[in-house]
């Protein structure tokens, strides 16, 4: 696995694509310690958020999240902000299923909601990244998910898809051991670069798919 103690993995269901213009909807998380050479769950994030405006159709489509939803079981931004940020203490690794979009989002939403001047400074891993390293087009993590026939299937709903990330990411390190290789590793399609927020201790490669970019690093 990781060197890391802990690990903390993530996933955001949002308004849109823009981090600096949408807002968060949806938080799963899992947060993770090694204990006797093995990642045991000691704590978890599972909650809806209060969006300021409706949500459009596409979105209610890909997520399966209404505004009744929202107004009925949703938390207010700021409470949510602060509880993640709860589980960030003590600098655990950051890894997510395409984790730059993910990271874009946790930026602007910690900046918005509690300081100005926030910046990661997490190291984090990109599962997604990984997958693309080891296998050819398509990358999506229901993709991942089929081809390592993990126990969690991926419903587009925050807390499922990260279980699902979590299992694809142990299936994958069983494979091959070398998931250190990836830590602060962000792979892009070369046609569009790289969207969103770039933190200065990451490395951002080309990746093609099925080609080991990363690993020959």
């Amino acid at each position: 696995m990781v060197k890391h103690d802990r690990i903390l993995l993530f996933d955001f269901e949002t308004t849109g694509l823009y981090p600096d213009k949408e807002q968060i909807i949806e938080i799963g998380a899992i947060l993770l310690e090694k204990q006797n050479g093995a990642y045991v769950e000691i704590d978890s994030f599972d909650d809806l958020l209060i969006a300021d405006k409706p949500l459009s159709p596409k979105i209610i489509e890909i997520t399966h999240i209404t505004d009744d939803m929202l107004l009925r079981d949703g938390i207010e931004q700021e409470v949510a902000c602060h509880k993640f940020l709860s589980l960030m203490e003590g600098n655990p690794l950051l890894v997510a299923y395409n984790i730059q979009f993910d990271l874009s989002f946790l930026h602007y939403f910690i900046r918005r909601y509690i300081d100005p001047n926030f910046q990661i400074k997490n190291d984090i891993l990109d599962v997604m990244a990984v997958y693309k390293d080891r296998h050819k087009y398509p990358h999506r993590l229901d993709q991942a998910v089929a081809t390592y026939q993990a126990n969690v299937l991926n419903t587009h709903r925050a807390i499922d898809d990260i279980r699902a990330t979590f299992d694809v990411l142990m299936n994958m390190d069983k494979e091959l051991p070398n998931l250190d290789k990836y830590v602060n590793v962000i792979g892009y399609n070369k046609k569009y670069g790289v969207n969103g927020i770039k933190l200065p201790y990451v490395k951002y490669v080309a990746q093609y798919g099925g080609y080991r970019e990363i690993e020959k690093l």
